[in-house]
Formats: structure tokens, C-alpha cells, sequence
């Protein structure tokens, strides 16, 4: 689903995730979940919600590798809707500050464990004083993303908000959950993940499948596969 306005990720309790279900000939991918009409309509969807709630927000930190081809495309959109709407807004175009930041990920597993350390480099791209918001593929236990924001408000960010393309929230976890309730966090998705290994459209099973125009669910029998390899 795509949301309408700035909203805060649910609670796994509240939301049953759907999915689609579509076939595809990919021989990896067992169904697809949201093909390419499906995330350009969330991308606009998206890109209305950052020009109306998210105007004084300058700087924009795309969370290498998995959110690039997201945040690449977001962001353009952003463009084309602000272009749009100037009449509207009334109010000049303020160009953005896009600096990438990294950060612990799945590497080459299907899980991400709550008990790692989260190791973060931060954009290179000054964040004292500023309002930042976050570009992320996918949020699960949400800890990658906390240790980010922890560590931009420590660089100064006034404040910090998150766009992500899929939210795992069956996967919440309960002191990440916390911390954006108690940073009154902005937060908003495209799409909502089932429990379910996804590839495609950046998001990756060993730097691999990034390529996808579309987001799907990888074969449970090559992540076996893989992992009895090890």
C-alpha cells in the first residue's frame, strides 16, 4: 500500500500484509509482490507527501546500497511534483543536499540480527542545524535505522524522518519502536513487506538480484541452497 500522508510505521499488530502474488518467468522468483506500475504510483504518491509535509527538509541521505535505485527515482519525482505544484506552494524550488550514507546490513543472510553492533557511516555532507530525512530500502527490525538517526542527531541534525520503500514490521523491534515514539519521528513507506525473503528494485541476497524492475520473493530452495554452501 501507499500512504497518503506522513504517518508513523504501525505496530506488526496492526497490519496484515497482502501479497500480490503475480507470476513471473524469473526463474528465482516465486511471486511478484509489486511490480513496476505498482512502485512508480507509490513513488508519486511518495514524492506528494515530501513537498507537503517535508518542504523545510534540506538534506537527504540515501542509505547505501540497498535504497539507490528507491532514492534515485524518489527523489526526481520530488522534482517533477515540486515543479508542478510551485503556483500552488507558492513558494521557491530549495534544491536538495543528496549525501549517502552506509550501514550495517543483511550482507550475504536472510535475517537481521537485533543483537549485532550497527556500524554507520555518516553522509559527507554537513548535518548541523538541518533537517534530514533518512532514504532506506527496508526497515524490519528497525535498529539499522535507529543507529543512523542516533547518529545524525549526534552530527546536530534538528531533526531527522524516514522514507522507506518496504516496512518488515512483523519484524519490529520493541526498543527501536520506542526510540521513534520518543523522537516523534516522521515516518512514512511505500509498501508493506510480508515475513518473506524480497529481492529486486535494489534490495539484494548477496549483492545479487538488485537488478529487478520489481519486488518479489525469492525461492525458499536457493536460500537453503546457499546457506548449506556455508
Amino acid at each position: 500500500r501507499a500512504p497518503t500522508e506522513m504517518s508513523r510505521i504501525p505496530d506488526a499488530d496492526d497490519v496484515t500484509p497482502k501479497v500480490a502474488g503475480v507470476p513471473v518467468d524469473d526463474p528465482d522468483v516465486s511471486s511478484v509482490l509489486y511490480d513496476a506500475n505498482m512502485i512508480e504510483g507509490a513513488l508519486e504518491q511518495l514524492a506528494a507527501l515530501v513537498v507537503s509535509h517535508l518542504g523545510d527538509f534540506e538534506v537527504f541521505v540515501p542509505v547505501t546500497t540497498g535504497a539507490m535505485m528507491f532514492a534515485s527515482d524518489l527523489v526526481r519525482s520530488v522534482y517533477t511534483v515540486e515543479r508542478m505544484l510551485r503556483e500552488e506552494l507558492q513558494r521557491g524550488y530549495k534544491r536538495m543536499v543528496i549525501s549517502c550514507a552506509t550501514c550495517a546490513s543483511y550482507g550475504a543472510g536472510t535475517t537481521s540480527d537485533a543483537n549485532v553492533e550497527v556500524e554507520v557511516r555518516l553522509p559527507s555532507c554537513d548535518v548541523k542545524g538541518k533537517r534530514v530525512c533518512i532514504l532506506e530500502d527496508i526497515i524490519d527490525t528497525g535498529r539499522t535505522v535507529m543507529a543512523l538517526t542516533k547518529a545524525l542527531y549526534a552530527a546536530g541534525a534538528e531533526e531527522v524522518a524516514l522514507i522507506a520503500l518496504m516496512d518488515k514490521s512483523a519484524r519490529r523491534d520493541a526498543e527501536a519502536t520506542k526510540y521513534f515514539e520518543e523522537k516523534n519521528m516522521k515516518i512514512a513507506c511505500a509498501f508493506m513487506c510480508p515475513d518473506e525473503f524480497v529481492v529486486g528494485y535494489g534490495l539484494d541476497y548477496g549483492g545479487r538480484y538488485r537488478e529487478l524492475p520489481f519486488i518479489g520473493v525469492l525461492k525458499p530452495e536457493l536460500i537453503a541452497a546457499s546457506a548449506e554452501k556455508k
